[in-house]
């Protein structure tokens, strides 16, 4: 329940960027500039504030330990996170877009299975894969009911494939940030605290970005 809560918390102050790409895309921005400007202006700031808690070299240790799985989830978590995002903007008002991304908290709920735990039992240690919890997936199928509700009356007002364009990406995004941040934590195992986890990310996934930037110079300017 802990999680749920603050799952709703986080995607409260999380919505506000829903308006502000669509706030640049109406005013002639690009898709391509929000997502990839958003990581590049992450990194210096990350970067002095594991600096200054002295933990850039495990950082760079946990990277290098096992560099194609964190490259990987972190384009998991990051690049099927937020570029479907802002690609949504060109498509749909921030509001709709917004309460779709409530999706991430049934997502979360229902990719259960694909963890496991490890528990210490007399016999030694002993995986035990997660279950989705019946007490969370109510309360998500109640958010799950209020994004189809939601989504009923812009339906009815545009076309089919502006529709596709704006919801699908949202919903990839809603499953790929919980999948590739799980992930994660699960292939460091507590070896790396929050920001150097982030940072990490982040910097794997800068060439991404940076093909993204190159693109959108060459086409949008």
């Amino acid at each position: 329940m802990r999680a749920i809560w603050l799952g709703i918390l986080s995607s409260l102050f999380f919505a506000v960027t829903f308006v502000l790409n669509r706030s640049m895309e109406i005013s002639g921005g690009s898709w391509l500039w929000s997502a990839s400007l958003r990581y590049f202006f992450m990194v210096p700031f990350l970067i002095a504030i594991v600096a200054y808690r002295k933990g850039l070299r495990d950082m760079g240790k946990a990277m290098a330990t096992t560099p194609l799985p964190f490259f990987g989830w972190s384009f998991v978590a990051f690049v099927l996170f937020y570029a479907p995002l802002t690609f949504s903007a060109a498509y749909s008002p921030g509001w709709l877009l917004a309460g779709t991304w409530q999706l991430t908290i049934v997502a979360g709920v229902l990719m259960a299975p694909l963890f496991v735990i490890v528990v210490k039992t007399n016999d030694g240690e002993k995986r035990i894969r997660q279950r989705i919890p019946l007490v969370s997936l109510f309360i998500t199928l109640i958010i799950f009911a209020g994004v189809v509700l939601i989504q009923i009356p812009n339906a009815n007002s545009v076309d089919t494939r502006t529709l596709f364009l704006a919801i699908l990406p949202v919903i990839v995004a809603a499953f790929a940030y919980p999948l590739g941040n799980r992930k994660m934590m699960d292939l460091l195992q507590g070896r790396l605290d929050m920001f150097q986890r982030v940072l990490g990310m982040t910097l794997m996934t800068v060439p991404v970005w940076i093909g993204f930037a190159i693109y959108a110079l060459l086409t949008i300017g």
